[in-house]
């Protein structure tokens, strides 16, 4: 009986194995046919888009920022027609391996969602094509503006142009001049003593402020921030009623490191005298375009800027355009567009402003060659003048995106954002009632508001109650 029992449990115990390995068999045969079948979709199947990459501030500020797609896989040549870009955009399309490279010619609108389509992505001995699509949002606007306090401490604000309330405030400090944001330090000039004015860092993160060394006795009378890069440019003068200035010529264009060694280096025209400047402009390459006081347009580089070049000479300028390949200026023939790759000028007479002949005065330029220019147009009843902000595309007829209520104030400074999407202006609201801050530099009426305008829509978007605004992001 022993011996039965135990030849029953070996059989049992043989066939269990042998059906195990059976099981066993068919397990690892279906997983290599799986992984065979697989295998086989994967060759037939298209390049597939593993990681995307796109800076959301800068591609609203520069123009050729790129959006980086990283796919599985090296990939075939792309032609340019199978990318698609919503909302419209100029773009262009090169491969580099796995990488495809998605480059903008234009800056992008703020707080937009875009789409980039690619149609037909093939691989190296793949039958397979794919259709390749990635969506981002672009970061919101925002600025930053002076807000002068009757008492106590100016301040320096941040607002978003779709936000409410005043903004968050960044630096507090008595007497602000002026602040302009230079890769994440804040520069702001105040006063000081004797009609002087004082030059200070401010750091964005931590709030520490480190005063920069000025000449003795000298005001800040603009300073102008780079797109990209650390050297700013300052418009010195002599403070009235200040010693130990007398050497330097009234406004004095100097150039000024705050990431290097931080010196201020007044700089001299082509025969050795001080470079004296009513405005100056930096480009988008860098270069510096200085409209000097005796009314010649000059270029330089700030890395060797005793090598100027004379570009033109106009008794006023406005600016540079927004893509950095125009200037606005205005000669005893009225206003002009001076193209400074080829030396080309167009003339810009103003349209029509609601049937009414339209006499320009300040004239900024967009990428696309839209005018938006402040103009003097006469009452068709009373006879008297009043100053509307209009955009002109040359047509004929400007279309007006601002004026003050009854035409009783004036418009200030007009600032195209960098992507021309918005424009703000410096608006007193009734002249008559203005009242000055009676500051010793840079003086405003205690009423100064800026108006934020959607530029193709003429909407007004929000308004702050300060000045000086300079375009940033959120």
């Amino acid at each position: 009986m022993a011996r039965a029992a135990e030849h029953g449990r070996q059989l049992r115990e043989e066939r269990e194995r042998r059906r195990f390995g059976r099981a066993f068999a068919w397990l690892v045969g279906g997983l290599v046919m799986l992984a065979a079948i697989f295998t086989v979709l994967g060759a037939l199947q298209g390049p597939k888009l593993e990681q995307a990459q796109v800076d959301a501030e800068r591609v609203t500020q520069q123009s050729g920022q790129q959006l980086r797609l990283f796919m599985n896989q090296p990939v075939d040549a792309i032609d340019a027609s199978a990318l698609t870009v919503e909302p419209s955009a100029v773009a262009s399309v090169s491969v580099q391996g796995d990488l495809v490279v998605v480059q903008f010619d234009e800056r992008l609108r703020h707080g937009t969602e875009y789409t980039v389509r690619l149609e037909g992505v093939g691989a190296p001995s793949r039958p397979s094509t794919s259709t390749i699509e990635h969506r981002f949002t672009t970061a919101g606007a925002s600025l930053l503006y002076v807000d002068r306090a009757e008492s106590g401490d100016d301040e320096v604000l941040r607002a978003a142009v779709d936000g409410a309330g005043r903004g968050e405030v960044v630096h507090r400090a008595p007497g602000i001049q002026h602040a302009v944001p230079v890769e994440g330090v804040l520069v702001v000039a105040r006063d000081g003593e004797g009609g002087t004015s004082v030059l200070e860092s401010v750091d964005a993160r931590s709030g520490r402020t480190e005063t920069l060394r000025l000449p003795a006795g000298v005001r800040v009378d603009r300073v102008i921030a780079p797109g990209a890069g650390t050297t700013i440019a300052l418009v010195l003068s002599p403070a009235s009623g200040a010693t130990g200035a007398e050497s330097l010529a009234p406004r004095t264009l100097a150039l000024l490191d705050i990431g290097g060694d931080r010196q201020v280096r007044p700089l001299a025209d082509l025969d050795g005298e001080p470079l004296t400047a009513l405005g100056a402009w930096f480009l988008p390459d860098g270069a510096l375009v200085v409209h000097t006081v005796d009314e010649t347009l000059v270029r330089l580089d700030p890395a060797a800027p005793e090598a100027l070049l004379p570009v033109g000479a106009y008794p006023t300028v406005h600016g540079v355009s927004s893509d950095g390949g125009r200037v606005s200026a205005a000669d005893s023939f009225g206003g002009v567009a001076l193209d400074l790759a080829t030396g080309e000028e167009e003339r810009l007479n103003p349209s029509l402003v609601e049937g009414e002949v339209a006499f320009a005065g300040e004239t900024q330029l967009t990428a696309s060659g839209l005018r938006v220019a402040k103009v003097a147009v006469a009452d068709a009843v009373s006879g008297a003048f009043a100053t509307v902000l209009v955009a002109d595309d040359g047509g004929g007829e400007a279309r007006v995106i601002a004026r003050t209520i009854e035409n009783r104030g004036s418009l200030g400074p007009v600032l195209l954002s960098p992507n021309d999407q918005y424009v703000v202006v410096e608006v007193t609201p009734d002249v008559a009632a203005a009242v000055g801050d009676g500051r010793e530099v840079e003086e405003r009426p205690t009423s100064i508001t800026l108006a934020v305008i959607d530029l193709a829509s003429g909407q007004l978007v929000r308004t702050l109650e300060g000045f000086g605004a300079v375009w940033g992001v959120e």
